[in-house]
């Protein structure tokens, strides 16, 4: 007896895949760089470049402040100190036409405001971030002496961030009077190696026990630890091989970030029409930021390049 079936003979094509309306989740960075640095917008006919200012710190040698009875000794003169950052654009856009606005399954200017907010939010952290990769106070794991892929004494395995590398950068900022309160960007693979270090983990055990049950690391010897995975990586950048990490600690006032307040960073959605499009056959959506980032004294941020235990190797 004949039988239709689905997706066989003259059934073929009713042999449909069903098609989620839901859309997939996809994968978000930690954006932690712009939240840390001293904000400082520059109001609209500004210009577009700022200048930070600091009166340094008067110096006392031993002897120079002793005075004599009657006389009022060498007057003493300060020092002011700038810092300046020139604002650039960043941004980016697409062109949607009208049909594939109209008849797409999804919904297309939606799904592209969504995602371009997330790249605006992203690509602006990066450029704080790569400001602070060009930071001159710089510290190696181990007995490290430098990152490369070649010479001796490049950053590599075993050189991962640890309890005596926390020591070491927090003494170079106490030491440089660097103001609390101490902060430590570091990635998921760095948190890892914390943890794994007795040092650090019998320590929150015991202090903090809900950052081990929780994954939250908190603080430890008066830093303040911030993961994110957006913490640059330069991919097998070590010694055979080995990705290194920009791990950096740094305290209050280290580095500046500016915009303009006429042209914060916003997005732009244009209807079709206009002189290039008199068809009105397309739109355009995008976003436009103006920005820049500056490190404001060496002395008050420690980069410390180490590797990890998940990747010592190529």
């Amino acid at each position: 007896m004949a039988m239709e079936r689905l997706g066989a003979a003259g059934m073929t094509n009713e042999m449909k895949q069903f098609y989620d309306k839901k859309l997939l989740s996809v994968a978000e960075t930690d954006l932690v760089y712009l939240q840390y640095g001293v904000k400082r917008p520059i109001p609209a006919r500004g210009g577009k470049s700022i200048e930070f200012r600091r009166f340094e710190r008067i110096t006392i040698t031993a002897g120079s402040y002793t005075l004599t009875e009657g006389t009022p000794g060498a007057e003493t003169n300060a020092t002011v100190s700038n810092v300046a950052a020139t604002i650039s654009q960043y941004g980016q856009y697409s062109r949607i036409t009208d049909v594939l606005n109209l008849q797409s399954y999804d919904p297309i200017i939606a799904e592209y405001s969504e995602k371009y907010g997330m790249a605006m939010a992203e690509g602006l952290d990066i450029v704080a971030r790569n400001v602070l990769s060009a930071a001159t106070t710089i510290q190696y794991a181990g007995n490290a002496i430098q990152v490369g892929t070649s010479g001796t004494g490049s950053v590599g395995s075993g050189q991962y961030l640890n309890a005596a590398e926390l020591l070491e950068a927090r003494r170079t900022l106490r030491r440089a009077g660097a103001r609390k309160p101490y902060r430590c960007l570091i990635h998921p693979d760095n948190q890892k190696d914390l943890f794994e270090d007795p040092d650090i983990r019998d320590d929150f055990r015991w202090a903090e026990p809900e950052a081990i049950r929780s994954g939250k690391i908190g603080q430890w010897m008066g830093i303040e630890f911030v993961e994110t995975n957006n913490l640059r990586i330069r991919t097998s950048y070590g010694m055979s091989g080995a990705d290194t990490y920009e791990v950096f600690m740094f305290g209050d006032e280290y580095y500046g970030v500016t915009e303009l307040s006429a042209l914060s960073a916003r997005m732009y959605v244009q209807p079709p029409g206009g002189v290039s499009d008199p068809l009105e056959q397309y739109s355009t959506l995008g976003w436009k930021a103006a920005l820049a980032a500056v490190i404001l004294n060496e002395n008050f941020g420690v980069l410390i390049n180490c590797a990890s235990s998940r990747s010592n190797s190529a």
